[in-house]
């Protein structure tokens, strides 16, 4: 068995440090498919780690310690190595995150065509747009093109790399965005930097590659603005009349 782990993970090292992909392998049986998205699973998880961590992770060294771990040749306890990673991912990198943010958005308000709002989000307009079409309620909806990357440069989405765009409505998506799609017109394009605050805060969003604490840039287009209709406006203001004193008959008992 240790002899096996010991080829494995020799195997994996030499992938992890080549270009060499598992692309065009054919995936006979279940078994090879388990093989395989085992791998593309774990290195998931290895890459959102990575984008967690302020400061370049030396990747030479995540196969050296898998590779001594499976091969159990660690001196140091696990209990040992559960409290460092505790500290530092709890501690340690959550300033380092926090100061580099504050580094970053410095550095970005110093920039020419960079403005920020009241509630601390940094945009750029690219290109105006049509102002008389612009989104103004948070039930709007908007249709975009876009790419949104974590400071260090990783593009954890693209609409512009899948070849089409995406609708939502701006009470769906971070607080950045909502905000964000009533600056422009459609047509225009601008440029977004939102603070954690405005973001993913302080948990992330793990199945999208963002870690918690992270600043995050966007360059979006609007393609389309779709008001919300006369109707559904009464509706919703109706709506929150009804909340409202439904809140304050509470209030009084």
């Amino acid at each position: 068995m240790k002899k096996f782990l010991v080829i494995a993970v020799a195997v994996f090292a030499a992938l992890s440090l080549s270009s060499c992909n598992g692309k065009g392998k054919a995936l006979k049986t279940d078994l090879d498919s388990l093989s395989y998205f085992m791998g593309t699973n774990f290195g998931q998880s290895v890459r959102n780690f990575v984008n967690g961590v302020e400061g370049e992770v030396d990747m030479e060294l995540v196969v050296a310690g898998l590779y001594d771990y499976l091969n159990d040749e660690v001196d140091t306890p696990d209990q040992e190595i559960m409290t460092f990673l505790r500290h530092y991912m709890n501690v340690e990198n959550i300033q380092k995150l926090k100061d580099g943010n504050a580094s970053y958005f410095e550095k970005l308000g110093k920039k020419d065509g960079v403005q920020k709002t009241e509630s601390g989000l940094y945009y750029k307009i690219v290109r105006e747009g049509n102002n008389e079409k612009k989104a103004q309620y948070d039930s709007d909806k908007v249709k975009v093109m876009y790419e949104g990357k974590l400071r260090n440069g990783y593009v954890f989405d693209s609409s512009y790399a899948k070849g089409d765009t995406v609708s939502f409505g701006l009470n769906q998506v971070i607080k950045g965005w909502t905000e964000g799609m009533k600056l422009v017109g459609e047509g225009g394009e601008i440029m977004l930097y939102v603070p954690y605050e405005l973001g993913y805060g302080t948990y992330g969003n793990p199945r999208g590659g963002i870690g918690g604490y992270q600043a995050l840039e966007f360059r979006v287009e609007i393609v389309e603005v779709i008001p919300t209709s006369e109707e559904e406006l009464k509706r919703i203001e109706e709506a929150k009349a009804k909340a409202e004193a439904e809140k304050a008959k509470k209030a009084q008992k």
